[in-house]
């Protein structure tokens, strides 16, 4: 499979991306209260702008976009403001996405719980949230992505400090916090994804 075949523009998959992403609100709904670089308030006192629209970003987001779904490639705009004060740029990440990630949170938590409750192989859980088919020949059977998510989790999922233990067992406490946050009359991997997003 190409990267092209694997990509789908966001959109393109209705009630499957809908789940997976929320919709573009539009550019005041989007609009963050503050400047994150100096702190000052998006709107003046006389009502007008220190946060201005500056246009949109492309992002390709890795993984499922469903707890069953296949993994794939989407395309997402997201938005930028440019503060009149300190000049600074911010891009508002989309629901579910977090900057300098390939992967949607649902799909890492998708994965960690895969590997550390389920007790899939490395091999098996990346079959099923990587949708890049080419594997290198010393990582057939581990994904290092596995390990960094987990020593990364706490923060992207904000979460307490884990106990201390292997990295598995940490994945799997992970796990168990996100599903948690997930409605409890889903299935396993719905509450998974669906707790993923609600930090």
């Amino acid at each position: 499979m190409k990267k092209s075949e694997a990509r789908r523009t966001f959109g393109d998959r209705g009630d499957e991306v809908k789940f997976w992403l929320a919709k573009d609100d539009g550019v005041e709904a989007s609009r963050p209260s503050h400047c994150p670089a100096c702190g000052v308030p998006a709107y003046r006192g006389d009502g007008g702008l220190h946060l201005h629209g500056h246009g949109v970003r492309e992002r390709t987001v890795w993984g499922p976009p469903t707890p069953d779904g296949p993994a794939w490639l989407a395309t997402v705009l997201m938005r930028r403001y440019r503060c009149t004060v300190c000049t600074a740029v911010r891009t508002v990440q989309r629901p579910g996405l977090t900057a300098r990630f390939r992967y949607s949170l649902a799909a890492i938590a998708l994965a960690l719980t895969a590997w550390a409750v389920w007790r899939q192989p490395p091999a098996a859980v990346r079959a099923r949230i990587c949708p890049w088919p080419i594997v290198g020949a010393s990582e057939a059977e581990r994904w290092p992505s596995l390990r960094r998510w987990t020593r990364r989790a706490a923060a992207l999922f904000e979460l307490p400090a884990l106990p201390l233990g292997t990295l598995r067992a940490q994945a799997a406490r992970i796990a168990q916090l996100v599903r948690a946050r997930g409605p409890t009359e889903r299935g396993e991997a719905e509450r998974v994804f669906v707790g993923a997003r609600a930090r």
